[in-house]
């Protein structure tokens, strides 16, 4: 039997236990971990078709500046809800305030509200609100475009038309959701596909880990 000095005998012995780390190296190591001896990542969707679009709700703050025939340039604020539906047709309403402005004075003079129809790409708006500076209720009616917003009051207080075209902030509103179907895999090595909803309380599932309420879940 050849004679094998201690240093030898000891470097085969490492070399050895290194090379079963290796081979015994758990699979899921490289897995994004959700919980003590949890790991989770996205499932993977095979065989997707579009289904439709389904509503997608906006809520916008803007800010423009009107030309008031017969009274002036006016800042404009305000906020606009719309959904829009699966055909891209849009309702909800619009909020503002109106602050007519000089070189050296601003105020405030109406607060409206007007419900929106119409497209995505072109609305309408029918509502009314009060003037507070001629002292009167007020119908107003309006078309938004891209930027644009043409429309006229009506102060019922001595009935006085004021029309007004203006420039805003406000473009089309947000096209409709996708929707989609497909089916939904763990690939090998990464767990079984779980409902989020029944994971259990000390598992945090991260958002960009889960599919449509569903996750690939791999416990140690």
């Amino acid at each position: 039997m050849a004679y094998r000095s201690p240093l030898l005998r000891a470097s085969g012995l490492l070399a050895g236990m290194a090379a079963c780390t290796l081979v015994t190296a758990p699979a899921h190591s490289g897995l994004p971990t959700c919980g003590a001896g949890v790991f989770c990542t996205a499932p993977t969707v095979t065989g997707t078709t579009v289904t439709g679009e389904r509503s997608r709700d906006t809520t916008q703050a803007f800010a423009g500046i009107n030309w008031a025939f017969g009274g002036g340039p006016e800042l404009v604020v305000g906020v606009r809800a719309l959904r829009t539906n699966g055909s891209h047709k849009v309702a909800g309403a619009r909020l503002e305030a109106t602050f007519p402005f000089s070189m050296n004075h601003i105020a405030f003079d109406k607060l409206r509200l007007r419900l929106v129809g119409g497209h995505r790409s072109g609305m309408y708006e029918l509502g009314g609100g009060y003037a507070f500076q001629g002292k009167g209720f007020v119908l107003s009616g309006a078309l938004q475009a891209d930027y644009v917003n043409l429309g006229t009051d009506l102060t019922l207080n001595g009935y006085q038309w004021q029309p007004f075209i203006g420039v805003n902030t406000l473009d089309k509103a947000k096209a409709p959701k996708r929707g989609e179907d497909g089916t939904l895999a763990c690939g090998e090595g990464r767990g079984n596909l779980t409902p989020v909803g029944s994971v259990s309380s000390d598992v945090t599932v991260p958002p960009d880990q889960q599919v449509n309420g569903y996750t690939c879940l791999l416990a140690t």
